[in-house]
């Protein structure tokens, strides 16, 4: 019996030493969505801590014996975990993506340092590189526009604008009276940058965007607007892959403004060869005189009817956009490397017009011992040939029945489209092909952006970072406008040339030292660092406004004085900034953060300012005990937070008195100088931007429906701007801290998954801002200040108000007219409303259908105005659809009443028997009256469109080239739907920087359609 027991104790123990025998585990990391592997991630034992990575292919190898548990995670992905049994010696995991998973999700807080979205106490939002470029677009910020709560995007057409659009955009409104000094901070990879505009889209892994100054506290006034936190890619350990995609995108304009087919050139109803206004007789179909006869003997002649079609349309082409992206990725246990190249070629919609952008990046990073150090270069090469705005403000003013293709050979000496033959002289109304050629606008810039980073660990609580990132950009450019030689006046054209360069350099350091440490269930981390950023730029412009010949663009070749300016400016500021975070239990956080700043541009006796901040969030679904396995609210969180920011918007130098070389000066050896008109204010403080943020994040049924809400007030108090003073005083403005500006925001999102399946997911999300700006005090009791243009600043009303001219009217809002038939413009009589639409929506579709996906991206604005000013011009010229309404026939005006009375003791009543008279004068006066060129702002549009298709794995798998391919259609503002008051244009498509308002230089706006393809080695 003791034998037999000895023998069953010997064999137990030998089968459990079996058992627990250490053994190789294989197996791949899986998108669970996709079915693609994860290369580069992350496999580690538990009882051992031993880690390993997949490798290119997305397969590991790792000891471990049976029982042991192995966690597997991946950027972006839920951590799983797998327990290892007797039988399996291959296991497969498959991850699932976070972007629904809340408690999971990490996002890239102030400083560059990633964090848990979690312990955030304001709103953030992570937008990934997929959500990004679903449009292709060339610039980084034309992708987020309607995809976050809080945000808006302007599209703004300036010079550049014809093929590198520029940009505006805004988070949360406005706190200050400079609409310059409005934009968020864009911070590359931990670095602050003046711009990305022309950073790499395919470069970017993903975008986190910090709404508002509290989520951006430790960046002073730069973050008092929020921030951007643009995080790039980066290598992945294993075998490395290289990835191929190009873009072709094909676009055309449309939203041209109406124009009138049934009156031609002429005065008074009489026609005119050499008229450009459309006030002659009607259309008739005959074929009449153009213009006067030319060198060679020939009379030019037109067809004197209605065109089939817009006219106007022929001075443009079909615009292409050529993307070509190239990149290659690896690494190794201790190091990784991503190096990129893109080539950008635009065809404008103009002829002529083209731009194109070389950039190469360079990411990399390797780990010696507890130093981990990461570095990074990108160099972009930006060329552009444009033509000024003259073309297409020529050519809306001229008749319909003008054919433009005819004007196109406008060299040839004998042609009527050459200048000196063309059919009228008026200034404002050349041939617009002409216009293209002869004026020209080229530039060249170089950009180099890098930093260099080093993390060291001196012990597990304690860390030091420090970071050195430079922004260097150089720009050559050249404005020319050939000389034209004319015996008449009109014809004559001045040549001219500008010649400028303008460098910037920044230099921006941070040294940050980190601690962190636990105590049982609370967990504590400390931060402070120091911030010290160098600006440094130089411009210069030489040029002459009269050059002796044609084709020579030499300054030297001129008639008159060198015209000629140079601007030397410096910035220095320094930070000090520390951030408290305690936590317990992983679901309760209470942030405290503080900065003091020092800045070069405000007096010494000013120039230091310290702020705080305090920020809480509590995720209740983990800390309240009957919410923790719910079925329903499977993420709760709740948070909260108080920032007080100094903004400084002043510019370098606008605290001195600063002195210009006026006109005619210096005259031989004389010298003449004058003091700026704006007294500089030496005791000027930091305007102080106060914001309270409440809100909550909820997901339902295993976070498949999302939810987050936030209300924000924001109070910006003690603006800095330009005041007008008596000019008694020697000067016309000063600056002053005046002023406020209050902002009160609710802003909403929801998405989720109306089908989740293996094979099939349908997502739908929607964001939702109601922005509530208002203006409270205005400098020195003032009621209203302009701004720019009919942009009001007014005490109490929304900002900025549109406020326009309008008719004289009675009390019931009918239009008063004399006898003769005639209005009456009352000026800045109309406030209108805001140039901001105060509600702002988005709303995104995601269908993923074994390799097929299909994405749209809608977006819609309600409640703003806008103002345009093409329409006097159309007026003016007889182009308008208005100016022919009623046949060019006297009629009653709309609406109308006329005084029965007396001045003193007017009545009024409804008009049925005067006439106004509808001739050139009367409507050129309708045209001046503002009321009649502004609209409601509303519109809904399809922004972006994209079906793609992905080979599938099992037809990949039989060859070893190609890991992964896709192609596909995009395209962007496909349709729009606009208020029906609004004829002039694109809503969002503004000019400069401005909101609301549509400028009579602007071009109308493209759609886009191209396709793509990306091929993965």
């Amino acid at each position: 019996m003791n034998k037999k027991a000895t023998l069953i104790i010997f064999l137990l123990m030998i089968s459990t030493g079996l058992l627990a025998q250490v053994r190789k585990i294989t197996g791949k990391v899986i998108d669970q969505k996709t079915g693609v592997t994860l290369p580069g991630a992350t496999v580690i034992r538990k009882s051992t801590n031993e880690i390993v990575s997949t490798d290119g292919a997305g397969k590991y190898s790792i000891d471990a014996a049976t029982g042991d548990l192995l966690i597997y995670s991946y950027t972006g992905y839920v951590t799983v975990e797998h327990k290892v049994t007797a039988d399996k010696n291959i296991i497969n995991a498959y991850l699932e993506d976070s972007v629904n998973q809340l408690s999971e999700v990490m996002v890239t807080g102030a400083l560059g340092i990633k964090r848990q979205a979690r312990e955030l106490g304001t709103s953030a939002t992570l937008i990934s590189n997929e959500v990004l470029n679903q449009g292709k677009v060339v610039n980084p910020l034309q992708g987020l526009a309607s995809k976050v709560a809080g945000l808006r995007i302007n599209m703004n057409d300036a010079t550049t604008g014809k093929t590198d659009q520029l940009v505006q955009i805004r988070l949360r409104g406005s706190r200050s009276f400079n609409d310059a000094k409005n934009n968020p901070i864009y911070v590359v990879d931990g670095v602050p940058v003046p711009d990305i505009g022309r950073l790499n889209p395919n470069d970017i892994e993903n975008i986190t965007v910090l709404k508002g100054a509290n989520a951006a506290a430790l960046y002073g006034s730069e973050g008092v607007n929020g921030a951007l936190m643009i995080t790039t890619k980066k290598g992945t350990r294993g075998r490395g892959l290289v990835s191929f995609s190009n873009t072709t995108t094909f676009s055309d304009v449309y939203l041209l403004p109406p124009a009138q087919k049934q009156f031609g050139q002429g005065q008074n109803g009489v026609y005119s060869p050499t008229e450009y206004e459309s006030w002659g007789p009607a259309f008739d179909g005959s074929i009449r005189d153009l213009g006067l006869k030319l060198p060679n003997g020939l009379q030019p002649t037109a067809l004197y009817a209605a065109p089939s079609k817009d006219n106007r349309l022929d001075m443009f082409q079909t615009g292409r956009t050529l993307q070509n992206d190239l990149s290659f990725s690896g690494g190794d246990e201790k190091s990784t490397y991503y190096f990129s190249v893109q080539n950008v070629n635009i065809k404008g919609v103009i002829p002529g017009d083209k731009s194109s952008r070389t950039g190469a990046r360079f990411n990399g990073s390797r780990t010696f011992g507890k130093l981990n150090t990461s570095y990074n270069v990108n160099y972009i090469a930006a060329s552009r040939n444009t033509t000024p705005d003259g073309p297409w403000y020529s050519t809306y003013v001229q008749p319909a029945n003008l054919d433009l293709n005819t004007l196109k050979n406008w060299r040839d000496p004998n042609s009527a489209a050459n200048p000196l033959n063309y059919y009228t002289d008026a200034t404002a109304a050349k041939n617009p092909f002409f216009l293209m050629d002869n004026n020209r606008n080229t530039s060249n810039q170089q950009t180099v952006n890098g930093k260099i980073e080093l993390d060291y660990e001196f012990t597990p609580w304690f860390s030091a970072i420090y970071r050195i990132g430079l922004y260097s950009t150089s720009e050559e450019s050249r404005a020319t406008t050939n000389k034209l030689a004319a015996p008449s006046g009109n014809r004559n054209v001045n040549g001219s040339v500008n010649d400028g360069s303008n460098d910037f350099r920044r230099v921006n350091s941070d040294l940050i030292l980190n601690f962190k440490k636990d105590f049982g269930k609370f967990t504590t981390r400390l931060l402070v660092g120091q911030n010290i950023r160098m600006d440094d730029s130089k411009m210069i412009s030489i040029g002459s406004p009269n050059l002796l010949f044609p084709d020579l663009f030499n300054p030297g070749s001129r008639a008159g004085e060198l015209e000629g300016a140079a601007t030397i400016t410096k910035y220095r500021a320094l930070g000090t900034y520390g951030e408290f975070t305690a936590g317990y239990n992983n679901y309760l956080f209470l942030t405290l953060t503080g900065r003091n700043d020092i800045v070069s541009v405000l007096s010494k006796e000013n120039r230091s300012y310290f702020y705080p901040g305090v920020s809480t969030s509590f995720v209740f679904t983990e800390g309240i005990n009957a919410l923790k396995d719910s079925k329903v609210l499977s993420f709760g969180k709740i948070f909260a937070s108080y920032n007080r920011t100094g903004n400084v918007t002043l510019d370098p130098y606008s605290l001195n008195n600063a002195y210009s070389q006026i006109n005619g000066f210096p005259f031989g050896g004389l010298v003449g100088f004058t003091p700026s008109l704006t007294s500089p204010n030496r005791d000027i403080k930091p305007e102080f931007v106060t914001s309270y943020e409440v809100g909550t994040q909820l997901g339902f049924f295993q976070d498949r429906l999302n939810l987050e809400a936030a209300y924000v007030y924001s109070d910006s108090d003690g603006q800095i701007f330009d005041a007008p003073i008596s000019s008694a005083t020697g000067y016309n403005s000063t600056i002053v801290n005046a002023g406020r500006l209050t902002n009160k925001i609710i802003e909403l999102t929801l998405s989720g998954d109306v089908i989740r399946k293996d094979d099939f997911r349908w997502n739908i999300g929607f964001n939702f801002t109601h922005i509530n700006n208002k203006v409270k005090t205005i400098f020195g009791g003032q009621e209203e200040f302009r701004m720019f243009r009919q942009a009001y600043a007014v005490v109490g009303q929304t900002y900025p108000l549109l406020k326009v001219s309008d008719y004289l009217r009675d009390e019931q809002g009918r239009v008063i007219v004399d006898a003769k038939g005639n209005t009456t413009t009352v000026a800045d009589s109309a406030p209108l409303g805001t140039m901001v639409p105060p509600y702002q929506m988005g709303l995104s579709t995601m269908i993923n259908f074994k390799g097929i996906s299909i994405g749209a991206q809608f977006d819609a604005r309600l409640g703003g105005w806008l103002y345009s000013e093409v329409v006097p011009r159309m007026y003016t010229a007889g182009t308008h659809p208005a100016t022919a309404a009623y046949n060019r026939e006297p009629f009653i005006f709309p609406n109308s009443v006329i005084n029965t009375g007396t001045a003193a003791q007017p009545v009024y009543v409804e008009n049925t028997s005067v006439f106004s008279k509808g001739d050139k004068a009367f409507w050129d006066g309708q045209g001046k009256v503002q009321r009649n060129t502004a609209a409601k702002s509303d519109f809904f549009k399809l922004r972006e469109l994209n079906i793609s298709y992905a080979l599938p794995k099992a037809l990949l798998a039989k060859q070893k080239v190609i890991r992964e391919a896709s192609f596909g259609l995009v395209g962007t503002n496909l349709f729009i739907v606009r208020h029906k008051s609004n004829t002039y244009g694109d809503p969002e498509s503004l000019y400069n920087q401005t909101d609301g308002y549509l400028s009579f230089r602007q071009i109308p706006p493209t759609r886009m359609f191209g396709f793509n393809l990306n091929v993965t080695f």
